[in-house]
């Protein structure tokens, strides 16, 4: 396994023990609360992370339907969801926020993750500076079409905007890294014992 994969590897499993983290040393209460009307909650940031994840890596990568479907978190978590997020009204993030079961959220990124560990060896072969072929992604979202509302062209060009090493940076890292930030900004606003510390 080349330096870069391995950082990359490293990286992603210490941001899902930051995110179980979150959701095993925070109370429910805490993680549910929307501090202010634009703010998501804690466990919505935690809820999208895993569930981009999934979507992106599963598909594109491994490519296997999604952890949320052959572990039929659906019904699991207890939220009538199955997009990622993107474009979820506000009154769904605070429906999603008050309804999600934390355990079962912890247990669905615990999936998200062991299906992301197969992502590592599949790319160790791959040519990271090439974008993806637009007739694999287009493929990929016929064949794995688990994700409520997706617009398949939109996401071919999304793929085809940056290299595939960019493209698991980002999705194996990156993205989850920045709700991570923004849990931090959510843990600050919300009276009572912080999750983040510095």
């Amino acid at each position: 396994m080349h330096t870069a994969l391995a950082s990359l590897q490293e990286a992603h499993q210490q941001t899902h023990r930051a995110l179980q983290g979150i959701l095993a040393e925070t109370a429910a209460e805490r993680l549910r609360t929307r501090p202010h009307a634009n703010m998501n909650s804690m466990v919505w940031s935690v809820w999208h992370s895993f569930r981009s994840e999934d979507a992106c890596i599963a598909r594109f990568v491994v490519p296997v339907q999604q952890a949320f479907s052959t572990g039929d978190f659906l019904a699991r978590m207890g939220v009538p969801y199955t997009g990622d997020g993107f474009g979820m009204s506000d009154a769904d993030v605070t429906a999603l926020s008050n309804g999600i079961d934390i355990v079962q959220l912890q247990a669905y990124g615990q999936a998200v993750a062991a299906m992301s560990a197969q992502a590592f060896a599949i790319v160790a072969d791959w040519d990271w500076q090439t974008p993806f072929a637009a007739q694999d992604i287009r493929a990929a979202c016929g064949t794995y079409a688990d994700l409520a509302d997706d617009d398949v062209e939109s996401t071919v060009g999304y793929a085809l905007s940056m290299t595939r090493g960019a493209y698991l940076y980002k999705h194996l890292y990156g993205h989850s890294q920045y709700h991570l930030g923004e849990i931090s900004a959510i843990d600050g606003q919300v009276p009572g014992k912080r999750f983040f510390t510095w």
